[in-house]
């Protein structure tokens, strides 16, 4: 098929499919997902993944994660750092532990893929928590709070564990285990030494250099050429290219054009980039044998959602937070959405997962990310009708 007739079907059916999917109340990323599904191999067979797909998809997640450190609030995160890094810590050990021990101990997967299948578990998305919080109230309070700094530091650990087993899983020289650390782990101190620099002394004038130019949209231009540029710089060291993205989007959300340059780079990803990439991942699906599978699925499902809310939930209750407002942390946490995606995008790229384990992993991510606005409501509703009854006894 034509490369320009690929576009406009991946796009037409796209925009459609996310159009029905927000009108029933799901996240129009599904959509996206259920497209790629549609269009692809499993379906009818109108696409399959090509090179052009290949690297407009890489782009897309790239604009992905430039526009979520584009938007992130680094201030908001260091006031919380404490809890949100135990939440986010404790939130990937709990699935990525427990996936782990059922993957390799119970269904004897090796343990290379047994690990990553713990490390896809470990990911979230916030962005239907966000939502949620919003539709119900809730946006302001504490719980609000951790959650949103803990996916930061969630979204972080998981991007720096990944690029740690790209190149863990790609070394095959016969050197000793603590040479391979070692020669990963020095690049990668090097990455965030040279993205600290670069983001505080050379990013703000980099786009006051091109505010100033006369010719038109040169400050977008600017942004882009900072996440393309910070993105080359993490695979230079060793690291994911969408670390490199999320660190330019939070060294420009620190400058005073960040507000200027949300409303123009959104619609450059969202509109074409973003879109290609999560339709990928549903081109890439295939229901062949997934049969054999649906033990494996359910028990994934069940540790995906009770590893983020114990682990979540235990995280924020150390620092003093009843249960109710706990279990309300480790419910928006649950989502894994468009994480989960990039994380089971690049292993699968880099070899880390058997693609006969894709599809599993696909619909994990899309059932857990449906059930978790679920739990947030219930965990929320419950606890503002315990601090309703409180008011009525008082």
């Amino acid at each position: 098929m034509n490369y320009l007739l690929q576009i406009v079907l991946i796009l037409l059916v796209g925009k459609v499919c996310s159009e029905l999917s927000s009108r029933i109340g799901l996240p129009p990323v599904m959509g996206e997902l259920i497209t790629g599904i549609l269009i692809g191999p499993a379906v009818f067979h109108l696409l399959t993944p090509t090179t052009f797909i290949h690297y407009f998809s890489n782009i897309g997640v790239i604009m992905l994660m430039f526009i979520a450190g584009l938007e992130g609030d680094l201030r908001q995160l260091l006031h919380y750092w404490a809890p949100s890094l135990t939440v986010a810590t404790l939130g990937v050990i709990f699935p990525t532990g427990t996936a782990y021990l059922l993957c390799h101990d119970v269904f004897n997967f090796d343990v290379q893929t047994a690990a990553f299948m713990g490390l896809v578990l470990s990911a979230t998305s916030v962005s239907i928590t966000v939502q949620v919080l919003r539709e119900m109230g809730y946006s302001n309070t504490r719980e609000s709070q951790i959650i949103l700094g803990a996916a930061v530091a969630d979204d972080i650990i998981c991007i720096i564990l990944l690029g740690i087993s790209v190149q863990l899983v790609g070394q095959h020289s016969a050197s000793s285990l603590s040479g391979k650390v070692l020669s990963m782990v020095v690049p990668q101190i090097l990455f965030f030494i040279i993205v600290l620099l670069i983001g505080h002394y050379i990013v703000p004038r980099f786009l006051q250099i091109f505010d100033k130019m006369g010719i038109s949209e040169s400050l977008p231009t600017a942004a882009l050429i900072i996440c393309f540029g910070f993105a080359w710089i993490a695979v230079k060291c060793g690291m994911s290219d969408v670390l490199g993205a999320y660190c330019a989007g939070l060294a420009i959300s620190q400058t005073k054009y960040e507000e200027a340059l949300a409303p123009k780079i959104e619609p450059i990803g969202y509109a074409i980039f973003t879109p290609v990439f999560f339709i990928s991942i549903g081109l890439e699906v295939t229901f062949h044998g997934i049969g054999n599978d649906v033990l494996f699925i359910i028990c994934l499902i069940i540790i995906a959602v009770l590893g983020k809310q114990l682990g979540c939930g235990i995280g924020a209750k150390l620092f003093h937070l009843n249960w109710k407002e706990a279990n309300i942390v480790g419910a928006g946490m649950v989502s894994r959405g468009e994480m989960a995606l990039v994380v089971i995008k690049v292993a699968l790229s880099a070899g880390l997962i058997d693609q006969s384990y894709f599809t599993a992993l696909i619909l994990v991510t899309v059932i857990t990310t449906l059930l978790a606005p679920l739990l947030l409501k219930i965990f929320i509703q419950r606890n503002v009708n315990s601090q309703n009854n409180e008011r009525r006894l008082d």
